[in-house]
């Protein structure tokens, strides 16, 4: 089940499919788990290209995830090992991601150790709640939800598996 945020285009399952094999092919010498997730990462076009290009230059090492979204819409927990497909904002697949690691801190008690996965241009504070607190706001709104210091928030340190930064 591939659950997006509104925003990016929805990408092909074939073309998923496809990246997927390519990537297994690719990196035949390191163990991948058998299935995959879908996401993007960004706020729309020009933010999406600057996440994945700051994922590549190996600035931004990790994601954030509200399991009030995870369970609102059905999305499976996400694990460590787990791989993730991230696309961009034409639903194309650009990059490959294993969780390395998965733990939760209250969204009121983050602190710079836990925001410095992001990328450098939003890891300060005074940037990442407010950037965090609007763009989740929007996403629980459906759920008649909103963000508050006792929201959970998975933290989520990720490597960069492809393109093989090797």
């Amino acid at each position: 089940m591939i659950w997006l945020p509104d925003g990016c285009a929805r990408p092909d399952p074939a073309e998923l499919e496809a990246f997927w094999q390519h990537c297994r092919a690719t990196l035949s010498d390191r163990e991948l788990p058998d299935n995959w997730q879908v996401r993007w990462i960004g706020l729309d076009e020009p933010t999406t290209d600057e996440v994945i290009e700051l994922i590549l230059a190996g600035d931004k090492t990790g994601t954030f995830t509200l399991p009030w979204l995870i369970t609102a819409t059905g999305q499976p927990a996400p694990a460590v090992g787990d791989a993730i497909i991230l696309v961009d904002f034409a639903g194309t697949p650009k990059l490959l991601v294993r969780l390395t690691d998965i733990y939760t801190v209250n969204f009121g008690d983050i602190t710079a150790a836990d925001t410095a996965i992001d990328g450098s241009p939003v890891r300060d504070l005074s940037i990442w709640i407010p950037l965090h607190t609007n763009y989740w706001n929007a996403l629980l709104a459906p759920y008649d939800l909103a963000t508050s210091a006792e929201m959970p928030v998975l933290v989520e340190p990720f490597e960069l598996l492809f393109p093989d930064p090797r």
